[in-house]
């Protein structure tokens, strides 16, 4: 590789795979043939993950799982191609599970946002609480909570029920004052005037 000297490479480390893994005794063929597949595997792990620490753990994986292939369905033709294609598939399996969890930032940019667990927890809980009390009232007041959780503004969801924003705010906090016995019963119309 350009721009890197011998001595900065990356030293690849010796081979080593446990005798038996999960009590299951690891066919010497498959042991040597993952051996001689050892560099292109370590370089590939490091290509795929840009992590070569887990290499010996990926390693014992495929050996475990082609001496399974093995020990159920007997001799293969190529060792070595099959500890291939079996290492392709654990490593190529193993990236796409990961990549499906996103990360971003650090525990301690987390920690320094402001807002702590539990205010959001409250915020979530009381979302889904008024939800479960609106559930049998007016769906035009189920429409607005909703709206409202997105953060839209009162006069933008007046303009979605075609009324103003005062009047969906006023009609929303008479349903809410009802729900909670502080006010009158609206009525059959639910307040509309």
């Amino acid at each position: 590789m350009p721009g890197r000297g011998r001595d900065n490479r990356k030293r690849l480390p010796d081979f080593y795979v446990s005798p038996s893994v999960k009590g299951l005794r690891i066919d010497p063929g498959v042991r040597s043939a993952m051996e001689e597949l050892w560099p292109w595997f370590w370089n590939y792990v490091d290509g795929q993950l840009g992590d070569t620490d887990r290499a010996g753990d990926l390693a014992e994986r495929v050996v475990y799982g082609v001496s399974g292939y093995l020990q159920k369905y007997g001799p293969v033709e190529s060792l070595v191609g099959l500890c291939r294609v079996a290492a392709t598939n654990c490593v190529l399996s193993t990236r796409a599970r990961e990549r499906r969890i996103e990360f971003r930032g650090l525990s301690q940019e987390i920690e320094s946002l402001g807002v702590s667990a539990p205010d959001w927890q409250e915020e979530i809980d009381l979302g889904i609480w008024i939800d479960q009390i609106l559930r049998g009232h007016d769906q035009e007041i189920r429409v607005m909570l909703q709206l409202r959780l997105l953060d839209k503004t009162w006069d933008q969801i007046g303009k979605v029920l075609g009324m103003s924003g005062g009047q969906a705010r006023l009609r929303f906090r008479r349903a809410l004052q009802h729900i909670r016995g502080d006010g009158t019963d609206p009525g059959p119309d639910r307040g509309r005037t």
